[in-house]
Order: C-alpha cells, then structure tokens, then sequence
C-alpha cells in the first residue's frame, strides 16, 4: 500500500482537473487489472484495490486506511502488486524509464528519515 501511495503521488502532484483524472485513471486502471491480469486477482479483492487507490489519491496514508480493514489476504496482496506494477508503468510512460522507481525510492528514503 506504501508504493502505490508512492506511485500515486507522482501522478496528482499539482494536477490541475485532479479529481477528474483521478476517477477516469482509477477506472482504466481497475479494467486493466481485470483485462491484463484475471488469471491472477480474485474479483474480491478489487474494491479493496480500487479503495485503495482512490484514498491515496485523495491524499490520504493508503496503509492506515488500508489496516482499519483488517489482516491483508494473500489475494489482495497479489491484486495490489498488479495494480503497483500498471501504475508504475504509466508511470514511466509519462515521465521516463526508471521514473517511478527513482520517485519510489526518493520518498522510501524520506520515510525512513
């Protein structure tokens, strides 16, 4: 839940229309889990993802939220890294290979500080 904070926070930073582009982009995204990856993600799990997704772009912490929840199933674990690694694609599709990752470590290391 961290990295996709981390992830979703390099996309809504300062983006004028945000919460338009947050509602079509977490759209694409849930259909892209389905579509890209069903023979991984239980059907369950994808409000969860979709929640999750949406309280990070809402700015708020995507792991405190997540945890109110409860113990994270394996499945879901399994739909977050699918949703991870759409996001990190975009990601540097948009700004450059090797982008999300670098914007993933810069805020880890601001963490851990």
């Amino acid at each position: 839940m961290f990295l996709i904070g981390g992830a979703v926070a390099q996309l809504s930073v300062g983006h004028p229309g945000r919460e338009q582009f947050a509602e079509r982009f977490i759209s694409t995204l849930m259909d892209k889990v389905v579509g890209q990856r069903s023979d991984y993600v239980e059907p369950a799990d994808l409000p969860m993802v979709r929640q999750v997704v949406t309280a990070a772009f809402e700015g708020r912490d995507p792991v405190a939220w997540r945890d109110q929840a409860g113990p994270v199933p394996d499945s879901e674990r399994i739909a977050m890294a699918c949703a991870l690694a759409l996001i990190a694609d975009f990601v540097d599709q948009v700004d450059g290979p090797g982008a999300c990752e670098h914007g993933l470590l810069t805020a880890l290391d601001g963490a851990l500080d």
